[in-house]
């Protein structure tokens, strides 16, 4: 009888935390965690502007404008954090790009860090935010080259982004995901510890109502089928968050006759420049100095 008692209260406990989860579902996927570290580029030395940019629907995005001075600068690279990160999490990079030369743009993406809105939609918004920040950075400096450079969720609205703003000249796209629904299965399987698709389905369809955007045409890997434009795919052989056989998907879909794929070993998902470290900054500059002016 004990033992029975114990299931049933364990049965009860369960149907609690999953009817939990299952309300919370859709928040999970709209509202990452926001929040910015406590550092400027001044911090690093870089000469900065702070950037403010409307979106087409009204929200501000937030980030820095790190140039060189006078017109000594190169190509200007736009670069896109990950999903519950900030414009801050950029710096070193934006640093070493910056000593080579380059100016850089570091944005909040919506709904993270000093950007406003609500929800993030993982690409749907956020590839006519890209263009929103070309057509921006074009009219501060007509004519200016442009190129892109994503991480895990900045690398699927960083190929979201080249298949339809031309502005973008290359790319570099780093550690993302081939789908949207895909993606969410996985985390959920990964952190949730939930093993059914019905589950993520259904927050993804609550997610979609709420946020009012469309989740199966966030598709990284079939954006890539449209992308022209020279690309250098990079990640981990050892990424847990997101499998190293989506980046291999990306790169036999994309179009370009300019692509190449790095496979760094060891990498996991977040130190993919630290793992490849010489060798990975030195392929990082030949892409560069091949499409860039």
């Amino acid at each position: 009888m004990k033992y029975w008692r114990i299931t049933g209260i364990v049965a009860i406990l369960l149907l609690v935390v999953l009817g939990f989860l299952y309300q919370a579902a859709p928040y999970m996927i709209l509202t990452p965690r926001k929040f910015n570290l406590a550092q400027t580029p001044a911090d690093w030395g870089l000469p900065f502007e702070k950037i403010t940019i409307p979106t087409a629907d009204s929200l501000q995005l937030n980030g820095y404008w790190i140039h060189q001075p006078g017109d000594t600068g190169k190509t200007t690279i736009v670069l896109l954090h990950g999903v519950g990160g900030c414009k801050e999490h950029w710096l070193p990079t934006a640093t070493w790009l910056w000593q080579q030369g380059y100016e850089t743009v570091l944005m909040d993406a919506r709904a993270h860090g000093e950007s406003e809105g609500a929800y993030c939609t993982y690409g749907y918004f956020e590839k006519k935010d890209v263009a929103t920040v070309a057509a921006w950075l074009n009219n501060q400096h007509p004519g200016v080259s442009l190129g892109v450079w994503g991480n895990s969720m900045g690398g699927a609205i960083a190929l979201q982004a080249l298949a339809t703003v031309p502005q973008l000249r290359f790319g570099i796209v780093e550690s993302t995901f081939a789908d949207f629904r895909t993606i969410v299965f996985d985390y959920q399987r990964h952190r949730l510890k939930i093993p059914w698709r019905w589950f993520a389905d259904s927050g993804i369809a609550r997610a979609a109502e709420m946020a009012h955007f469309e989740p199966d045409s966030i598709q990284p890997a079939e954006s890539a089928r449209h992308i022209r434009q020279p690309v250098l795919l990079a990640h981990g052989d050892a990424d847990t968050r997101i499998r190293v056989d989506y980046g291999r998907q990306i790169f036999a879909n994309l179009a370009s006759s300019q692509k190449e794929l790095h496979i760094i070993p060891g990498a996991g998902h977040y130190d993919v420049m630290a793992r490849g470290g010489d060798t990975y900054r030195a392929t990082l500059l030949r892409f560069l100095a091949a499409h860039t002016k």
